[in-house]
């Protein structure tokens, strides 16, 4: 299967987001301190050394990427050399990790520790109409299936921070991940003529590789509130499916390989045992001889994440007047599921309104290019022949959003808040018809349809945002956008005049989860 110069480098960019966000926030402040934010007295921070235990709460993102490697009818291995091989398995779940560890602050500034943690999400990335291996193609039938489910997931981590201020840590993490995941092969369409065992479920963990980076805070008492993501990598396992089509036929073994990767962002709080960081170890009471005030534009920038959940559901079709009578009982819904590196440039304007309140305005524009392709796929009927040469391909590039946001100061330097608005997002989709069979045999033109839109939906979410030094500030935020549904036609002609014209209308729906940590300039 193709990939773009982006999928091959994303785990790279996505990797080094965190400690890019590192580098900008830790660049010296060379602007003075203005007015609205009264220097605080000198803090003398408690050491963060301790143990601590929390909660996280947020979303794993999964690339499966199935590849047939052989075939064989009662031991005589079948050419596959000529067939599409490859089909992604991408997908998205809510992720609930409880986590623990210790910290030693071995200077001023740097703190070191060891972190453990376990997360459950239960997601499932389904293709129907695969009874097999993707080199088989499909049976058009919804009722056959092939998937791949991620379950509970484990890693163990060493962790190194740098204080941006006493009381606000930017780390990054790295260490062993472990990931239990099922491939599950169901055949129980006429098309399977019978073929036991009728499920074929495989299961496995495996054992990877995990790194990333976050951003933690104090807050009062022994809280602490964080933002984290992690890139993990487990390999390729092999896996087998076997069946005997009917009683004393031919016995087909299927083998193919698993590649499995995971992105998991998320939000956790953590009680910190033995003496808080002092600095946020009292509400805001009693923090009034330290005056703030948040009133004021201000501009920054995001590094993160977006992770975009895409369907493409065929709704009508036809070829030389006739339409497809039975395309509800087909396969007709494929997941274009991925998630790509996004930058995203954000400004506004804040009005604290109360001494614990603020409201204010913010706009975002998020760059980021990402092309998800199922190979082998073309418009006549759904006859999906797994040729090279015919795909579909959905691309998600620019978003952007318009959002009120409401803030409450937890301590005068720190503010949860929760923002929603109006979002867009621009997609492309691509059918591509370049085969022997749609060229020469069915002669149909033009070989590629490249249309594109831009979808209008809303968006939801909320982050943390803390005060360091002069009048930066540094941000960590996760929203959720949603942007209905849009429709494509792709019509083609025919040198055929039974099959001219071809013309098929699909449906594109789109989601997305966008994870960010960013910094802030504040303007007076």
């Amino acid at each position: 299967m193709r990939r773009s110069s982006t999928c091959r480098n994303m785990s790279r960019w996505l990797c080094g987001s965190a400690l890019l966000a590192a580098l900008a926030l830790a660049a010296p402040a060379q602007a003075a301190d203005l007015a609205p934010f009264t220097k605080a007295p000198p803090l003398v921070a408690s050491s963060w050394t301790g143990f601590y235990a929390g909660l996280g709460l947020g979303f794993r993102s999964t690339q499966a990427d199935l590849t047939t490697t052989s075939v064989s009818f009662d031991g005589i291995p079948r050419d596959i050399s000529q067939s599409v091989v490859t089909q992604p398995f991408n997908g998205i779940g809510l992720r609930v990790n409880p986590y623990a560890g210790t910290n030693w602050q071995v200077a001023p500034n740097w703190v070191v520790g060891v972190e453990g943690d376990v997360g459950f999400a239960d997601q499932r990335a389904r293709l129907g109409g695969f009874r097999y291996s993707p080199v088989f193609g499909s049976s058009t039938y919804d009722i056959d299936s092939l998937s791949v489910k991620t379950t509970w997931d484990a890693s163990l981590r060493g962790r190194a921070g740098y204080l941006l201020t006493p009381t606000t840590l930017v780390y990054a993490t790295a260490g062993v991940a472990f990931q239990h995941y099922d491939i599950t092969s169901s055949c129980v369409s006429l098309v399977c003529n019978g073929a036991t065992p009728v499920t074929v479920s495989n299961a496995t963990t495996k054992t990877g590789w995990t790194v990333g980076g976050g951003l933690e805070t104090a807050l009062w008492g022994n809280w602490l509130l964080r933002a984290e993501y992690r890139y993990a990598d487990f390999g390729t396992a092999p896996f087998t499916i076997t069946r005997n089509p009917t009683a004393g036929a031919t016995i087909i073994v299927d083998n193919f390989d698993a590649r499995l990767a995971t992105h998991n962002a998320s939000v956790g709080l953590a009680w910190k045992f033995g003496a808080p960081v002092t600095g946020r170890s009292s509400p805001l009471s009693a923090q009034a001889a330290m005056p703030m005030s948040w009133t004021g534009a201000y501009a920054g920038l995001g590094l993160g994440a977006r992770a975009t959940q895409s369907s493409f559901t065929a709704t009508s079709e036809s070829v030389g007047g006739f339409t497809d009578d039975v395309l509800a009982n087909r396969a007709r819904t494929k997941p274009f599921d991925n998630i790509a590196f996004r930058v995203n440039p954000h400004a506004g304007y804040l009005w604290q309104v109360a001494q614990q309140w603020t409201a204010g305005i913010e706009g975002d524009i998020g760059f980021a290019d990402r092309t998800t392709t199922r190979e082998g796929f073309t418009t006549i009927f759904l006859a999906d022949s797994q040729e090279p040469g015919e795909s579909l391909s959905i691309r998600s590039r620019w978003d952007a959003s318009l959002r009120a946001r409401l803030g409450y100061l937890v301590t005068p330097q720190t503010m949860l808040y929760a923002t929603g608005g109006v979002a867009w997002q621009n997609v492309e989709l691509t059918s591509t018809c370049v085969s022997f069979v749609c060229t020469d045999i069915f002669g149909l033109s033009p070989g590629i349809i490249r249309k594109s839109t831009t979808m209008t939906g809303w968006t939801l979410g909320g982050g943390v945002e803390t005060a360091l030094w002069g009048n930066w500030l540094a941000r960590a935020e996760y929203r959720y956008a949603d942007y209905g549904k849009t429709s494509f036609t792709a019509a083609r002609a025919s040198t055929d005049p039974t099959l001219n014209p071809a013309s098929a209308t699909w449906d594109v729906t789109m989601r997305s989860h966008l994870a960010t940590i960013g910094v802030t300039y504040r303007f007076q």
